[in-house]
């Protein structure tokens, strides 16, 4: 080849090698160097912690959501149950009953008072929340913060605080829309029954005796479960201007006082039967023994501050307005 043809094809390749080099992609850039510290990776957010006021006015923070719940009252386990955290629940009372499916396989930790309740086996269980019946617990939860375990107490002692204590259980278990239609629900009940006995006037209403143990002879005052009851039932507790929860009373003030109804729990049974009643000195006398208005109310659903107060509710109002209540 003659040295100009050989200039001009060297010259064609150089100009091919320009074109395709245009023709290339660009490198991709550098990734960016993270910063000192961190990963390249997206972090996951931590939970937010649950930071209550329980009903000891005690501040209680859960880092997170617990998973493992001891219950210490049967109305805790109740509500617990009906908010849909029964498989959050890990130990119980031996009391905890209903409902019966849900208590059967759980941990026992004890009775109801704190003398009866085993603090080793709540800690066996490796819980992340205890819930407790207030003050009556009051050692249980000392022992239990010094393990480190949280406990938040119940207290609710009237339909508006029960109404704020399962809101309080669905929020911290993380069933705060089950909790808020366990409430409403509860709420409609107790609106539907109220309206049945609205329109009874004040002198025609029924005067309630209500029987929570015979030796000594003792009622329910007015800011019990049972007080409550019997007014929105559309009763009047013969007993309702005495100051304490369960005043012991005298079997002739009783008679004096002159009940239209007796009402009992179940567990009183035997005591308060119209044979029973009609024996003990005076009493033959009472309206409600003379025309056997003598009632028996389950015990649990009338006591328990739970969402079965409404069941003991309109337990209550069919025993006195039973025309009211087909």
């Amino acid at each position: 080849m003659s040295y100009p043809r050989l200039r001009t094809f060297v010259g064609l390749l150089f100009v091919l090698a320009v074109l395709l080099a245009g023709c290339a992609l660009p490198p991709p850039p550098p990734l960016p160097t993270p910063p000192p510290g961190t990963t390249a990776e997206a972090e996951v957010p931590s939970p937010e912690p649950i930071v209550v006021t329980d009903g000891l006015g005690r501040q209680v923070t859960l880092p997170e959501i617990p998973q493992r719940i001891v219950s210490l009252a049967p109305s805790n386990s109740e509500i617990l149950f009906a908010v849909g955290a029964e498989d959050q629940v890990v130990g119980v009372t031996q009391f905890c009953n209903y409902p019966p499916e849900a208590c059967a396989d759980k941990e026992v930790v004890g009775g109801f008072s704190a003398k009866s309740i085993s603090v080793e086996v709540i800690v066996s269980l490796e819980p992340d929340l205890v819930l407790s019946r207030g003050e009556i617990h009051r050692p249980i939860i000392q022992a239990l913060e010094q393990q480190g375990i949280p406990v938040i107490a119940l207290t609710g002692r009237s339909f508006e605080e029960v109404y704020a204590d399962i809101q309080q259980v669905g929020q911290v278990t993380g069933h705060p829309d089950q909790a808020g239609q366990v409430v409403a629900d509860m709420q409609a009940r107790v609106a539907q029954i109220t309206e049945a006995v609205a329109d009874i006037p004040q002198e025609e209403r029924l005067q309630v005796f209500y029987e929570v143990w015979d030796e000594p002879l003792m009622t329910a005052g007015p800011n019990t479960f049972i007080g409550q009851m019997i007014d929105l039932a559309g009763g009047i507790n013969i007993f309702g201007d005495v100051a304490e929860d369960y005043p012991v009373v005298s079997p002739e003030e009783v008679i004096r006082r002159n009940p239209d109804v007796i009402l009992a729990p179940d567990t009183h049974a035997e005591k308060v039967t119209p044979e029973a009643l009609a024996q003990r000195p005076g009493w033959e006398t009472i309206q409600a023994v003379q025309e056997g208005r003598i009632h028996l109310v389950d015990g649990d659903i009338v006591s328990r501050p739970g969402p079965r107060i409404v069941d003991g509710l309109e337990a209550v109002a069919r025993a006195l307005y039973p025309e009211r209540f087909p």
